[in-house]
């Protein structure tokens, strides 16, 4: 393409205005919702924010990719940050961290490390969302335990990461794994449940 056709394309010109002007609404909006965040964030597309009760906590240069333009497989939905059910809840999310299309909720405590990988549709919850017995379905949130990520953990796409579970530092969960418990550091797991695979080379 020449520079001719390049300054009149209409890619070129929603480049710049994502540049100059829509970083600057982005993170306005983002702040509007109660969301703490460090510096160099990156958002690509908008991601839905749920705080109903309890902080958001972003750190440097964290990515929160909402839009599959550009990316490796399909995203089914925008990045998903929820917070609800007491005013302690929290989801911390650690410098570099990049976040795509997943949906994080937090009714308790899910801390997420340093330089992490969190691919499309993953889904991590601190809680069942509802009790498993007749009795207690209708009780939203009854029972819920933290979720730790510890740093440069990688999880793959369509994973689920269920309550009370630590992901040891380097570990990977495999694409389309259930983990219900914990991940050993520099391990990877897969499968349903989640089983150790390999070591980390």
């Amino acid at each position: 393409m020449t520079r001719f056709h390049r300054l009149f394309s209409l890619r070129h010109w929603r480049g710049w205005w994502q540049a100059r002007v829509g970083v600057r609404l982005d993170r306005h909006w983002l702040r509007r919702q109660g969301v703490e965040f460090g510096q160099g964030l990156v958002m690509l597309g908008r991601p839905r924010i749920e705080r109903i009760e309890g902080r958001i906590v972003l750190g440097d240069r964290v990515t929160l990719r909402s839009s599959d333009e550009g990316y490796h497989t399909a995203m089914y939905h925008p990045v998903r940050l929820m917070v609800d059910a007491s005013p302690s809840a929290l989801i911390e999310v650690g410098d570099g961290t990049r976040i795509n299309g997943a949906s994080i909720h937090a009714t308790r405590s899910i801390r997420i490390g340093r330089n992490c990988l969190i691919a499309a549709n993953v889904s991590i919850l601190d809680s069942d969302g509802h009790g498993v017995s007749v009795a207690e379905r209708g009780l939203h949130n009854p029972a819920s335990a933290p979720v730790l990520i510890e740093d440069d953990v990688w999880i793959g796409a369509n994973a689920i990461v269920l309550k009370g579970v630590t992901l040891g530092r380097g570990s990977v969960v495999a694409a389309g794994s259930v983990v219900t418990r914990d991940v050993p550091a520099m391990t990877v797991v897969g499968g349903n449940p989640a089983k150790v695979i390999k070591s980390v080379e």
